[in-house]
């Protein structure tokens, strides 16, 4: 993907249609990956046994983490610190399709709620997620992923009018590599619905109470698994469907969740 983006000054259209392609293809066989999870990982396991340790302190006043975390520093001294926890938004990989294919997420994960600083503790005005969690990537993938959002902007050459059959062919194979990370993310919350969704209107069946499933309890009358909190503090669905309707705006634009025709759906 770097090829293509220095192919845009050379306006070399076969290079870049071409990475584009490879690009799909790759996120397509991610999808097919993801949806294999089920042949090697059980949903109560990995609710019951797994998701405990992926879980943060980030918005876990139902499991009795009001103020976060406390962090000794020794003689008295520390801080409480609100952390997030993993989340699919934390891969370098799935960002960097973000930052080549143009897509900008605007939501902080939780509406009304601020940032706050996963070394400091103190508060800082609102800021996208996926921007915020980069700090708890390794330093030399955020550092990658800034270099490459100040390159050349493949969306911007992929959408301006197109004249020439070479300027049509890389249109589309940009709205094919959108909407396959678009159909990604629409696989990602199925399996949030059987993984998390699902296993949580079970919870009374078993006993104990976990940091993850905490949180959900307090909302285990309400649909759709509308109010459930993700390890990473998010409000979990409401915040994916963002997520992937914001994806399919890179490609087209708002509309309506149409693609070449297709209607992507959860």
């Amino acid at each position: 993907m770097l090829d293509a983006i220095e192919a845009i000054r050379r306006n070399d259209y076969q290079t870049v249609a071409d990475s584009l392609d490879t690009l799909r293809d790759c996120i397509e066989k991610l999808s097919r990956l993801l949806e294999r999870m089920h042949e090697r990982c059980d949903p109560m396991v990995f609710y019951h046994q797994i998701r405990p340790y992926l879980a943060g302190s980030r918005n876990m006043e139902h499991a009795g983490l009001p103020n976060g975390v406390f962090y000794e520093e020794g003689d008295g001294k520390g801080s409480w610190r609100h952390l997030r926890g993993g989340s699919n938004g934390q891969s370098s990989l799935i960002q960097f399709f973000d930052v080549v294919l143009g897509v900008e997420h605007n939501s902080s994960g939780n509406a009304g709620q601020h940032s706050r600083d996963a070394s400091t503790g103190r508060d800082h005005k609102p800021v996208g997620f996926h921007e915020e969690v980069r700090s708890y990537m390794p330093e030399p993938h955020r550092r990658f992923l800034q270099h490459v959002s100040r390159m050349d902007s493949l969306r911007d050459f992929a959408l301006r009018s197109a004249v020439s059959d070479e300027q049509r062919r890389v249109r589309q194979s940009f709205q094919a590599a959108t909407t396959a990370l678009a159909e990604f993310r629409s696989k990602h919350m199925q399996m949030v619905t059987r993984y998390i969704i699902v296993p949580s209107r079970r919870q009374g069946e078993t006993e104990g109470v976990n940091l993850a499933a905490a949180s959900t309890r307090a909302s285990s009358g309400k649909g759709a698994g509308a109010a459930l909190t993700g390890t990473g503090g998010t409000a979990l669905i409401p915040f994916l469907r963002q997520t992937r309707d914001e994806t399919l705006q890179a490609g087209t634009g708002p509309s309506n969740g149409v693609i070449d025709g297709r209607q992507i759906t959860i």
